[in-house]
């Protein structure tokens, strides 16, 4: 448990020790992974919470508490929807001590009570919100968000295919894949690197 502890602010250290300690829950992290911050499964009867090795203690933290929502959910044996109305609720529940105390940067406090609002399967959805986080991670990327280029350029994602900028849909842009012409719908915040 230390090791998990050392991974968020330590204003929260004795509140989130009070939501893992006697559960019979084992929590690890795994190297980073494209599709998902973190996950929670019942496997071999036990509970297993993974969350992606990161260094932004902010992140780390509302992705164990995301996950201990549902780990919480499970063990009241209620069948529901992943992210359904159960889960917001006792997602909320689970972060309000944490927000109580204030140990979020003002401006990232002000996104996340927002967020929680109606908390979405994931803060990446959450365009702001994801912006704003990323200012505290400390992989030093040099990256430009897709929202910030025009119109019309070109540019590569996940260091792999190139792209171009189509137009904005309702939250997303449309963009269109260079060698097949495959159409994909982007986040705002989504990292490119400008060709």
């Amino acid at each position: 448990m230390k090791d998990i502890l050392s991974l968020i602010p330590n204003e929260v250290n004795d509140y989130v020790k009070s939501l893992i300690e006697g559960q019979d829950l084992v929590i690890r992290t795994v190297p980073k992974r494209r599709t998902k911050h973190g996950d929670y499964r019942k496997f071999n009867n036990k509970h297993v919470i993974t969350i992606n090795q990161i260094d932004n203690k902010y992140r780390f933290l509302l992705i164990l508490i995301h996950e201990l929502a549902h780990f919480n959910v499970y063990k009241k044996h209620i069948i529901t929807n992943p992210h359904g109305t159960i889960w917001k609720n006792e997602f909320k529940k689970l972060l309000q001590p944490i927000l109580d105390k204030n140990i979020f940067p003002h401006f990232l406090q002000i996104l996340i009570k927002s967020h929680m609002k109606n908390p979405k399967s994931s803060f990446s959805y959450d365009s702001p919100l994801e912006m704003e986080l990323n200012k505290y991670d400390n992989d030093n990327e040099n990256y430009t968000y897709l929202e910030d280029i025009e119109i019309g350029n070109i540019f590569r994602y996940n260091n792999d295919k190139l792209y171009k900028k189509i137009e904005k849909r309702r939250k997303r842009y449309l963009c269109v894949e260079n060698d097949t012409g495959r159409k994909y719908l982007f986040l705002p915040h989504a990292k490119v690197d400008l060709i």
